[in-house]
């Protein structure tokens, strides 16, 4: 399987007036999803499940 390339962002290179228009769009588009119905609800028990299998990962590790 190939790999595939590497994308890397200098984030320091995006003027100040469009990383602030990329998170205003991030932050409409995050408000618009959860005020769908159930959405809260589906998240919680996403974030519930995911850090959940974080102990288990960091346990077995050990």
């Amino acid at each position: 399987m190939a790999k595939s390339p590497v994308l890397r962002i200098d984030i320091a290179s995006i003027p100040d007036f469009r990383r602030e228009e990329l998170a205003k769009g991030a932050l409409a588009l995050t408000e618009q999803v959860f005020s769908m119905p159930g959405a809260e609800e589906r998240y919680q028990a996403w974030l519930k499940e995911r850090r959940a299998k974080q102990k288990r990962t960091a346990r077995a590790a050990r």
